[in-house]
C-alpha cells in the first residue's frame, strides 16, 4: 500500500514538473524597445528605484534602451542586475550624447558597436540565437536618416544571415504604414514649428512634405513592422509613432503579440512610450 502510495506521489511530480518545463518552454520571449528620455532624467527616486520596480514589473528579457544618457558600462550592469538582467552593453561612455544600451537575460555575444556615419548610432549582437539591432536615428535631417538607414541594411545583408532578425529603436521618423493618422498636417505643422525654432532641424521635404523613404526602404528590404503584423488596425496613442520593432519575415508567424504600452509609468517618466513585442521561442 505505501509503494503504491509512492509511486502515485512520484508519478504527480513527475508529472507537475513535465507540465511546468513545458509551459517554460512555451513562454514567448519578451522585448521592449524604450527610450528612457534622457538617462530615465524625470525618476528623481534614489538610485532610479522607481525605474527599476517597473522593469522588474515587466518580466522582459531583453530590453533596447535609447537615451542611456550619462550611463557607464558599469553603471548600466549595476542598474540591470537590480531588475534580474545579468547581461548590458552600452554602446559608449561619454558624458555628453545619448547612446543605446541593451540588457539581457541571455548572454549578449558577438558584439559589435558602430558609431561611423550616425548620429548616435547602433548596437549589433546576438541573443539568444537572434541577431539584434538597437539604434537612435537622428531627430534632426531626413537626409541624415536615409544614410543612417543604408548604413543599417548594408550591415545587415554584410552578415550573410537572413533569420532571426529584429531592428529596433527610435528611428526619429514616421512610417508610410501609418500615414492616414498624418493627413490631419499636424504633424507637418509640428516639424514647420520645429525648423523655425532650430535652423538646424530639416525633417520634411521641401519644407512641407513628410519624408517615408526610411520605412520605405526597410519594408522593402523584407523586415516587417511587427507592431503592424500583429494588430494591423493599431491604434496610435500619440499622432507620431517613431519608435518601431521591425523583424524578419521568418519571424512573423512567431509573434504572439505587440503593442504600445501606455501605463501609469510610461505616461509620466519619458516622452516616449515603450514597444513591447512577445516572440514565440522555438531555439
Amino acid at each position: 500500500m505505501k509503494k503504491r502510495i509512492y509511486i502515485m506521489v512520484l508519478s504527480t511530480v513527475s508529472c507537475f514538473l513535465y507540465i511546468s518545463g513545458l509551459s517554460a518552454q512555451e513562454k514567448p520571449m519578451k522585448i521592449i524597445c524604450y527610450n528612457i528620455y534622457r538617462g530615465m532624467e524625470k525618476d528623481t527616486s534614489q538610485n532610479k528605484q522607481v525605474f527599476v520596480d517597473w522593469v522588474k514589473a515587466q518580466d522582459v528579457d531583453i530590453f533596447a534602451i535609447q537615451e542611456a544618457y550619462k550611463f557607464t558600462q558599469k553603471g548600466l550592469e549595476d542598474l540591470a542586475a537590480r531588475y534580474g538582467h545579468p547581461y548590458a552593453v552600452l554602446l559608449k561612455e561619454r558624458e555628453k550624447g545619448t547612446p543605446v544600451a541593451i540588457t539581457s537575460r541571455y548572454p549578449i555575444v558577438d558584439i559589435h558597436h558602430v558609431i561611423e556615419s550616425m548620429h548616435h548610432g547602433f548596437i549589433l549582437a546576438k541573443i539568444n540565437g537572434y541577431n539584434i539591432i538597437n539604434l537612435h536615428f537622428s531627430p534632426f535631417t531626413y537626409e541624415k536618416r536615409r544614410v543612417e538607414t543604408e548604413v543599417i541594411l548594408q550591415t545587415i545583408q554584410a552578415t550573410g544571415d537572413e533569420g532571426k532578425w529584429i531592428v529596433m529603436g527610435d528611428f526619429n521618423s514616421v512610417s508610410p504604414l501609418d500615414s492616414a493618422y498624418y493627413t490631419d498636417g499636424r504633424y507637418i505643422r509640428n516639424m514647420q514649428g520645429l525648423a523655425r525654432k532650430y535652423s538646424y532641424h530639416d525633417n520634411l521635404i521641401d519644407g512641407n512634405k513628410i519624408d517615408y523613404q526610411v520605412h520605405s526602404k526597410i519594408l522593402n528590404a523584407g523586415l516587417l513592422d511587427a507592431l503592424r503584423v500583429y494588430d494591423t488596425s493599431l491604434d496610435l496613442p500619440r499622432k507620431a509613432r517613431i519608435d518601431f520593432i521591425y523583424v524578419s519575415k521568418d519571424l512573423k508567424d512567431r509573434i504572439a503579440s505587440g503593442e504600445i504600452q501606455v501605463d501609469e509609468f510610461t505616461r509620466k517618466y519619458s516622452d516616449h512610450y515603450p514597444v513591447v513585442l512577445k516572440i514565440n521561442d522555438k531555439n
